[in-house]
């Protein structure tokens, strides 16, 4: 009688890491097949948000520019990604290294004032580029040449953009780091 009560125990304890195991296998398959998708749902937002802050960016450069001396502080946030300022021809970059095709392919898209082109990286890797270009001149801490980057961070950047008036026929905006 003992020996049939054990060999029950010894099948239940064999048919529950079964079922867990298979269980397990379910759930391993489930998130194999939707975690690219949710990494593309990332991207996707982080692309969004990096539009918006170029925007955002875009509209205080254009409402300082009505009188000399006009200031706007801005708060950027750059969660994916590097944003440049491209001193030497007055424009601005965002980089993001994408695992979404965010629109078709080597062909640049207008966003507005903002142009937007998707280049392939790998199989399943792009870079999604952000370009808005100006019609002034663009400086960093008074300085009209060479780069300056952005780059992800946790804590927003603190910038203050400044119409320091006309230089050569070209209104100077000025940002700076607080």
């Amino acid at each position: 009688m003992k020996r049939l009560f054990t060999n029950k125990v010894g099948q239940i304890w064999v048919e529950t890491v079964i079922y867990t195991l298979i269980g397990i296998t379910i759930i391993g398959l489930v998130l194999a097949a939707i975690k690219p998708k949710i990494d593309e749902k990332q991207d996707e937002i982080a692309i969004d948000q990096a539009i918006q802050s170029l925007n955002n960016i875009d509209s205080k450069i254009y409402g300082v520019q009505s009188a000399t001396g006009n200031k706007r502080s801005i708060e950027l946030k750059v969660g994916k990604g590097t944003m440049t300022l491209h001193l030497d021809e007055d424009y601005i970059t965002w980089e993001i290294e994408s695992r979404l095709e965010y629109s078709e392919e080597d062909i640049p898209v207008r966003l507005g004032r903002m142009n937007v082109t998707t280049t392939r990286l790998g199989e399943d890797l792009w870079e999604v580029v952000l370009y808005s270009p100006y019609d002034i001149d663009l400086r960093f801490n008074n300085l009209n040449v060479g780069t300056k980057e952005f780059d992800a961070v946790s804590v927003p950047y603190q910038l203050v953009v400044e119409n320091d008036g006309i230089e050569n026929g070209k209104t100077v905006i000025s940002i700076r780091e607080v």
